[in-house]
């Protein structure tokens, strides 16, 4: 590797990913309280946006800010929850299964900069051309139309057509630009991923083998750039929980990734300091570097009957939503109970009140 500045020029790269961007907002948190600082931001999807207000305020206060969005979004502030769309969309051969109206609110409502050249640091958003599989990456203009393109999954948003361009996920192409860092400069370059599922969970689902495969397919576009990469720059991967039970689909455990992150983060900085780990730390999905997993091939378990699969997901699906409803009941006896107490002093004071003024008389 070649020699390094005492201050090598250093990038921020936020991967995508869903509702799993927490996690990098919890590593965050840890690298800017060790006090790294970074001079070109660049991100992917969630990770753009997660970028896009770091590099507007690169302080602890700006990560405080990434993680107040985290706490208080929904699911409904991402995806729209409408029949309509879906099939208008089917019957129109339309582009895209969810509107994009509560997404682009919740990103206008918290980027408080309208074009990206008013970022504190530089910063590359970036998107991916669906016509020709290229990646386009945005380093001025408007910072919502910028941010749209990088978060429009295919399928699910429509896509945005600029130019010559048809604008998609910036995911599909690079959901980690370690390689875009490079060639725009950086010396040391700072990579938060968002890890993978848990081990102990089997996938249940179609919904879940399709998420659980997207996720995969991202850790090993990462682990092919972390071998092309490691020896040209000096790079760092901040690792991630080890146990991510959590679906990209599934925004109300933001609480909780943030905080697994944030530990496992200030763990690896005390045990290991700030160096380039990209040896030591082996990465999910990685066919590079281990040694080759030979396994003789045996009979496989027979399938499960039809009706057995469809007990088995009506049951799984039915602990989910009982969980949601737990949960729900749960703050609404919180709220209640709270306005219960605000009106018990309201009518304490009024009582008071009144009774003060007949002694008077």
């Amino acid at each position: 590797m070649k020699e390094r500045s005492k201050k090598p020029k250093t990038a921020f790269v936020f991967s995508g990913g869903a509702s799993l961007g927490a996690v990098e907002c919890g590593a965050l948190k840890a690298i800017v309280e060790h006090g790294i600082q970074a001079d070109m931001v660049l991100g992917t999807s969630v990770g753009s946006l997660n970028g896009a207000m770091y590099a507007y305020n690169p302080t602890i206060e700006g990560v405080k800010a990434i993680e107040d969005v985290w706490l208080n979004i929904k699911v409904w502030d991402v995806f729209s929850l409408s029949p309509i769309t879906p099939i208008l969309s089917i019957t129109t051969f339309g582009l895209n299964l969810i509107s994009p109206k509560n997404i682009r609110k919740l990103i206008a409502e918290n980027m408080k900069f309208t074009r990206i050249e008013e970022t504190k640091l530089p910063l590359y958003i970036i998107g991916t051309d669906i016509k020709r599989g290229q990646e386009v990456v945005f380093n001025k203009g408007l910072a919502l139309e910028a941010l749209m393109c990088s978060v429009a999954i295919p399928g699910v948003f429509p896509p945005l057509r600029m130019h010559d361009y048809t604008m998609v996920d910036g995911g599909m192409v690079n959901n980690s630009p370690i390689s875009t860092a490079v060639r725009l400069g950086a010396e040391r370059v700072v990579v938060f991923p968002i890890g993978v599922p848990s081990a102990d969970q089997e996938p249940r689902t179609v919904a879940e083998v399709l998420i659980r495969a997207f996720i995969f397919l991202l850790n090993r576009q990462l682990a092919t750039d972390i071998q092309l990469y490691k020896d040209k720059v000096e790079l760092i991967v901040i690792p991630p929980p080890e146990r991510i039970d959590v679906g990209p689909h599934d925004f109300s455990k933001s609480k909780q990734l943030i905080e697994e992150s944030y530990a496992k983060a200030k763990e690896w900085l005390e045990n290991d300091g700030f160096s380039p780990n990209a040896d030591t730390n082996l990465h999910p999905c990685d066919v590079h570097t281990p040694p080759v997993n030979l396994m003789e091939v045996i009979t496989p378990e027979p399938e499960a009957k039809a009706t057995t699969r469809m007990k088995e997901g009506f049951k799984h699906s039915t602990k989910g939503v009982l969980k949601s409803i737990d949960a729900t009941v749960g703050e609404i006896s919180a709220d209640l109970s709270k306005a219960a107490d605000d009106i018990k002093k309201k009518i304490f004071k009024k009582d008071k009140k009144k009774e003060l003024s007949e002694k008077k008389d």
